[in-house]
């Protein structure tokens, strides 16, 4: 619904908006964000981006002072964001993961020059072997780091300490779970969703589910010792049924439990591998 209405919506504004109409002839336009994801309820938004080439994106600045232009459509608050299409190549063939997830559920509303399709075909080919065991690599050894980093503030009962580096363990979790099942991630406010209905995921959940109970239980603020924390117990868990996982797809690498042994290639590894 939101795709039929914004394709009729947006060629009138852009070309009423001082900025946007100088480009929006030359640019491919694409819906993305929760309603490309099917979520369409009172929280949601419509997320837009107009792709231009550098020339554009440059001739637009001169226009405006923000690539953020705001609309309201039958209520709902909307925004269209000015995007270099060339950027997205360049960031694409760098696998950030965020775009390529984003691309891969976009809808395209518009195209002058195609590009956008091009690159929206290239984010939904399937992630290479490489690139799969590289990112699993990189956040595997970021959950475990940040785990550890945990250790001496649950000690200490210093809960804030102890939040701040459980919630990077469990999302560092997360984001290898995507990477060993071959799913790029994207932002962390949708994480958990696209991680919850992969195989990993799924092998997982529970101990994220128990992860939930614990802190509203007040696991933070668990007198020490660390050890009997039921807060990094469960990430602990959580952690060996990645290594079963990974052991089950063929990597049995000395850093799956010799981590702090392998930090530069751990947080190089991402950089040596091309989407």
């Amino acid at each position: 619904m939101w795709a039929e209405r914004l394709s009729e919506f947006a060629p009138g504004f852009m070309a009423n908006h001082p900025a946007l109409s100088r480009v929006c002839e030359r640019g491919d336009l694409v819906l993305g964000g929760s309603t490309s994801l099917g979520v369409d309820d009172e929280f949601s938004d419509l997320d837009l981006e107009l792709a231009l080439s550098d020339e554009d994106v440059a001739a637009f600045d001169e226009a405006s002072p923000t690539r953020y232009i705001d609309f309201t459509l039958g209520g709902k608050l909307g925004s269209i964001m000015v995007a270099s299409v060339d950027g997205w190549g360049v960031r694409i063939d760098r696998c950030d993961m965020p775009l390529i997830s984003e691309l891969r559920n976009a809808i395209v509303l518009s195209e002058s020059a195609g590009a956008a399709g091009s690159l929206i075909s290239i984010a939904r080919q399937p992630m290479k072997r490489d690139v799969s065991q590289a990112f699993f690599f990189y956040h595997y050894f970021e959950l475990r780091s940040f785990h550890r980093s945990g250790d001496n503030p649950m000690n200490r009962d210093d809960g804030v300490a102890a939040y701040m580096n459980s919630a990077q363990a469990l999302a560092h979790g997360l984001r290898a779970c995507l990477s060993l099942d071959g799913e790029p991630y994207p932002y962390e406010k949708w994480v958990w969703r696209a991680a919850s209905r992969t195989p990993t995921g799924q092998l997982i959940a529970p101990a994220v589910n128990r992860i939930m109970d614990h802190l509203a239980a007040d696991a933070l603020r668990f007198p020490g010792p660390e050890s009997e924390n039921p807060l990094s117990l469960e990430l602990k868990g959580l952690r060996n049924d990645l290594v079963d996982a990974a052991r089950s797809k063929g990597i049995d690498e000395p850093w799956l439990t010799r981590w702090w042994e392998h930090v530069n290639q751990a947080r190089t590894a991402t950089s040596r591998v091309h989407w």
